[in-house]
């Protein structure tokens, strides 16, 4: 999900405004607007879940000397190395809603979406620690907002693919999509110097995210 809400009437953590100014910092907010009504997105109600990313093209290593808090789900672990990846989708599960969509997931974790992806129909993303593709399956679960996920959600999801038969990826496909481990001194500094140029390659759409990460105040 990349629009930030707040549930109500709920114990479980929103996103306050102490993490609002950090994701602005670093142009981790969309701010592309809602389709309008005559090109409205899938009733999230007709979005079909467990589903399998169609494909993976793209797979990075990184890491970094100074960590960041992930706040993509609740525990809200702080990430100092993790995996860039760029998977191919079905724009109906991307398409950006003004309510939960579905989580996209990577082995036992939740990933990251740093696009929206609906019209390149591709996804890039940010998966803390060092996942293994060909042993850990990729799928979108059921609509919510992931800082509201917990281990027990994911296992929860993940059984639920197993189930479905979505499966990881030919370790043959994964070799060839994978690329070097490349360092950065902090996430700002990745999402400049790296991932913009990514963004720019799979979802030139979505261009404007590239030229947000490369303003001064991206930088520390």
């Amino acid at each position: 999900m990349l629009k930030h809400e707040h549930r109500e009437g709920t114990g479980k953590r929103g996103r306050g405004a102490g993490i609002l100014p950090q994701l602005l910092s670093i142009g981790l907010l969309s701010f592309a607007p809602l389709a309008p009504a005559a090109e409205a997105p899938p009733r999230v109600a007709a979005v079909v879940t467990p589903a399998a990313v169609a494909d993976v093209v793209y797979i990075q290593p990184f890491t970094l000397r100074e960590g960041y808090v992930f706040d993509w789900r609740q525990e809200r672990p702080r990430v100092t190395s993790g995996t860039l990846a760029v998977f191919k989708v079905a724009p109906g599960l991307v398409y950006p809603r003004d309510a939960a969509e579905p989580v996209l997931y990577a082995g036992s974790q939740t990933a990251q979406r740093l696009n929206h992806g609906h019209e390149s129909g591709y996804v890039v993303a940010l998966i803390p620690g060092d996942v293994d593709l060909s042993r850990d399956p990729v799928w979108f679960g059921t609509a919510d907002l992931p800082e509201w996920v917990d281990a027990d959600t994911i296992r929860a999801e993940r059984a639920k693919a197993q189930e479905a038969g979505i499966a990881p990826f030919a370790k043959g496909r994964v070799r060839s999509v994978t690329h070097d481990r490349v360092q950065s001194s902090d996430l700002a500094t990745l999402l400049r110097d790296h991932v913009a140029e990514i963004v720019i390659r799979y979802a030139p759409q979505e261009s404007a995210l590239a030229d947000m990460w490369r303003l001064p105040i991206a930088q520390r």
